[in-house]
């Protein structure tokens, strides 16, 4: 379900912008979920939820959903191509993992065990 850092050049290992985070909402934390999703999406609504669960059990992880709608310039810097995507983000704002569709709660623990 989640990609490495290897498999999207254009974002996967690279340290996003700080002015970039604070745009969309991303604070100082451990890790970051940062999660693109649209109006009208079922799946993003269930990213929401596993998402908001995890960074509730785990201190210092942070949760934040982007309207990809209102932040198009950021999603084609992303590479963003669909939602529900999820980017995992370490302490430093550096894209470690991303997955498309619905995370199963255990894949996204594992996923953040690999940042924290």
């Amino acid at each position: 379900m989640f990609e490495g850092t290897g498999t999207d050049p254009s974002a996967a290992g690279r340290r996003l912008d700080a002015a970039l985070l604070d745009e969309l909402g991303v604070g100082e934390s451990k890790a970051t979920l940062l999660q693109f999703s649209s109006a009208f999406c079922a799946p993003c609504r269930a990213v929401r939820r596993v998402s908001e669960e995890v960074a509730g059990m785990i201190p210092g992880v942070q949760h934040v959903e982007v309207d990809a709608e209102s932040h198009l310039e950021a999603v084609r810097a992303l590479g963003i191509w669909r939602t529900p995507t999820l980017l995992v983000l370490d302490s430093d704002g550096r894209v470690a993992k991303r997955a498309t569709g619905v995370p199963a709660k255990p894949h996204l623990i594992a996923a953040l065990g690999d940042v924290l």
